[in-house]
């Protein structure tokens, strides 16, 4: 998948994901916490595609997500500041979505 349409994926899964976290949890407001899911997701994801390369190694897919959860995780403490506990279980969650949605698109594309 191109760079651009991970970002895509990545942002149309994890953004509405954190944003209904962190206002349901009354920790921001709607409109800061959709900046602060769109500045995460703006600051982990090319770091991540680039830390990856063409074809990564399980361990290295591994490595890396766990690094952007903890990534995210203390971006959004950073405008929160408070809450990390759930903020590392929001962030956690987020991911665990997003790399869900990008590996059933990988198989469904192989399996077409």
């Amino acid at each position: 998948m191109p760079q651009g349409l991970a970002l895509l994926l990545t942002l149309a899964v994890e953004v509405p994901l954190y944003v209904a976290a962190l206002v349901s949890l009354r920790l921001v407001p709607v409109r800061r916490a959709l900046l602060v899911a769109v500045a995460a997701n703006l600051v982990t994801h090319p770091a991540l595609w680039w830390a990856l390369g063409d074809h990564p190694s399980l361990g290295a897919l591994v490595l890396a997500e766990v690094v952007v959860w903890l990534a995210e995780a203390l971006l959004l403490w950073l405008a929160v500041r408070r809450a990390v506990r759930v903020l590392l279980v929001v962030a956690a969650g987020a991911n665990a979505a997003s790399i869900l949605a990008g590996a059933l698109i990988a198989v469904l594309r192989g399996a077409a």
